[in-house]
């Protein structure tokens, strides 16, 4: 066998790839073709359809929104315009789809938490960055329980730590965050949220800025587009500040 021979039987190199054509196959299996136009419509405008549906408490139009839709090309796989009776079908499809997502993130988020919480390393100063610090004094945090009035946390309170969520609401306090609007004011790892003087109710937060509770129909709202703006890799208080307001808080990010 000659060296030409030898060089034909030996395997091709890695194929290299631009970013672009990389970009395209990446988007190939995120977003598969033998999904509708109106699958992928109604999965980008989930949140905005289901506050519009919480706000007039009616449902959605379908009747109007598929002559809409017929208009901007949005179609079924098959090329097919769009019929109400489709479109709800597949809007119920794609709110299962939904929340199955969430769930299985809050499943993943709950794992991640359990697993701190089981590491006797978690208080080491190792595991804390460069830039930590304690903060101020319990005392110096914590208003009076019987005061009224809206207590801020002060500015050099706000240490960020790179992990909370295993530790106690007093110890997060030590550590200059607040998570209780019964507080006044609520002081997560990447904002500061004040109670307004016409609120009624109280939510909780996680250190890393997601509401848990949900008292509300907008408490609920709201944590529902804080976890899709996580899951999509969007600032988690984007778009939010209406809902904050609906809840009778504010929002300052950090």
């Amino acid at each position: 066998m000659d060296d030409s021979d030898d060089k034909a039987m030996k395997s091709p190199g890695p194929v290299r790839l631009s970013k672009k054509e990389n970009d395209e196959i990446i988007q190939r299996v995120a977003r598969p073709s033998w999904r509708s136009p109106l699958y992928w419509w109604l999965i980008e405008n989930h949140d905005e359809l289901r506050q519009a549906e919480f706000n007039t408490g009616r449902g959605v139009t379908w009747t109007d929104i598929c002559a809409r839709l017929a208009e901007l090309g949005i179609t079924l796989a098959d090329g097919r315009p769009v019929k109400p009776s489709t479109a709800r079908i597949n809007w119920q499809r794609v709110r299962k789809e939904v929340a199955r997502l969430e769930q299985r993130r809050a499943r993943e988020l709950a794992e991640q938490e359990a697993r701190r919480a089981a590491d006797p390393r978690r208080n080491m100063p190792s595991r804390f960055g460069k830039n930590f610090s304690p903060g101020p004094p319990l005392s110096d945090v914590q208003p009076p329980r019987h005061s009224g009035q809206l207590i801020v946390a002060p500015a050099a309170s706000r240490a960020i730590a790179p992990s909370t969520g295993h530790l106690t609401l007093d110890e997060q306090m030590a550590m200059g965050l607040q998570l209780s609007t019964a507080l006044g004011v609520v002081v997560t790892e990447i904002s500061r949220i004040t109670k307004l003087p016409d609120a009624v109710e109280d939510f909780e937060f996680h250190p890393n800025g997601i509401i848990k509770s949900k008292q509300t129909g907008w408490s609920s709202a709201l944590e529902t587009k804080q976890q899709q703006n996580k899951l999509s890799g969007r600032p988690i208080n984007d778009d939010t500040d209406k809902m904050y307001r609906k809840c009778g808080l504010e929002i300052e990010k950090l």
